[in-house]
């Protein structure tokens, strides 16, 4: 088990699912099929699959379903546990973990993306510095108490020379980092397509109009910082790489 301190070398590929998606993966057969896939694109990669909220939405399922007398509609609980415990004995480098709340998620994505945890030009982010203004937003800048407490919003923030209103801009256009992620990870498009992704996105002022783009340099930024294969490169050395 790895240490905060001591994060590991080895390459990873994340898969944040909500619950729903994840029982629906399951329910259809489809969800193994989604493991081998994986590893047939990345065989030297560790998989790692985070769900969110998972016992809570069986259980509430579950309770809906008693609750409610209407046949028509019933919902088959998913053999989750099952699943799971295929992971541990029949997969290897095959990992999992159910977070309770955005904070959990937080804390195992900004974990395992060591790259974001060493900006070279701002005091190291673990979770905690993430969700606890780990990086500053300028005093009047729209939206910043609740800003503050997005934590996609605040990793944008921690890659250097990603000016606020930059984040800002590519956080209204894709508000999670899944969203973002599955755009670069679409295999339909070319490396300088995902690197200029961002680059038309506009910004706006202090009084909430429109001005300048992010532009093509913070796009990639941003693009080669999120998918440094390795993660205790430095942020500088990441976006020239």
């Amino acid at each position: 088990m790895c240490s905060m301190q001591e994060p590991s070398l080895e390459p990873y590929i994340l898969f944040v699912l909500q619950a729903e998606e994840f029982c629906d993966l399951i329910s259809s057969g489809k969800f193994f099929n989604h493991v081998l896939e994986a590893r047939s694109h990345y065989p030297t990669f560790t998989i790692c699959y985070v769900t969110h909220k998972l016992t809570k939405y069986i259980y509430d399922r579950e309770q809906s379903q008693y609750n409610n007398s209407d046949s028509s509609n019933r919902w088959k609980r998913p053999p989750v546990e099952q699943v799971l415990s295929k992971l541990v004995t029949h997969y290897d480098r095959v990992h999992s973990k159910d977070c309770t709340n955005e904070v959990q998620v937080a804390e195992h994505v900004v974990g395992l993306t060591t790259s974001l945890a060493k900006c070279k030009f701002r005091k190291p982010l673990s979770w905690l510095s993430v969700n606890a203004n780990g990086v500053t937003i300028p005093k009047g800048f729209v939206d910043k108490g609740q800003l503050k407490k997005n934590a996609w919003f605040m990793s944008l923030l921690a890659i250097p020379k990603v000016q606020p209103r930059f984040a800002l801009a590519i956080w209204k256009k894709y508000s999670t980092m899944r969203s973002l992620l599955k755009v670069y990870m679409d295999p339909n498009k070319s490396n300088r397509e995902k690197e200029l992704l961002l680059q038309d996105l506009k910004c706006e002022d202090c009084l909430g109009e429109e001005s300048r783009k992010v532009g093509p340099v913070c796009s990639r930024r941003v693009y080669r910082m999120l998918m440094a294969e390795n993660g205790e490169m430095e942020a500088e050395e990441a976006v020239k790489s």
